[in-house]
């Protein structure tokens, strides 16, 4: 099976999986992942942070965007160009300033300031699966992993449950690792010297 294949494979079933979750269990593992993040230093430090919008079997991120908003830290939601295939990242003052985007999720509004990703501190990006060396898929689009070039010396940390862990994921060469993932059990940093 060629590591294309593999990784649509892979995405398929992790995706079913965590579809398979009941939706009060995605909650409550939300509300402990977000717990869990607001408690890392890289978060508590962070004057910038870039965070997705959760959509439908996501780990949601709504309470997190808001209680960092709520704290006065900045906040950078990603808007996607599905022409340029790219994301930009967008500061933003509340969750009601969003409207749905490309792909259904909610996004910063047209004509809103884009902000270069090297200015976050810390970069919260979702998961389908990850492994226990860093490894992420994300959903084959290949946006994030773009997008994490400019991201300057911020950690990438990946939301998940962890239900989507693999044992190794069939990565390519411009797959960006994580530096950390926060699942409902545990967080945990990778070495990636």
């Amino acid at each position: 099976m060629s590591a294309m294949t593999n990784k649509h494979h892979i995405r398929r079933n992790a995706i079913k999986e965590r579809l398979a979750l009941p939706e009060h269990m995605r909650a409550d593992h939300s509300a402990i992942i977000t717990k869990r993040v607001e408690q890392l230093p890289e978060y508590i430090n962070a004057n910038t942070i870039a965070v997705y919008v959760s959509m439908r079997d996501e780990v949601q991120t709504k309470e997190l965007i808001e209680s960092a908003l709520a704290k006065g830290t900045r906040v950078l939601i990603p808007k996607s160009d599905t022409i340029s295939k790219r994301l930009t990242f967008h500061e933003i003052n509340s969750l009601g300033e969003l409207a749905r985007g490309a792909f259904g999720v909610l996004e910063p509004p047209v004509g809103s300031k884009t902000v270069p990703l090297s200015e976050a501190d810390i970069i919260i990006v979702p998961v389908v699966a990850w492994d226990i060396y860093g490894g992420r898929l994300g959903y084959g689009k290949g946006y994030f992993d773009q997008a994490l070039k400019s991201k300057g010396d911020a950690p990438v940390v990946g939301l998940a449950f962890e239900s989507q862990q693999r044992e190794k994921l069939p990565l390519s060469p411009h797959d960006v690792q994580l530096d950390m993932v926060v699942t409902e059990v545990r967080a945990i940093r990778f070495n990636q010297s």
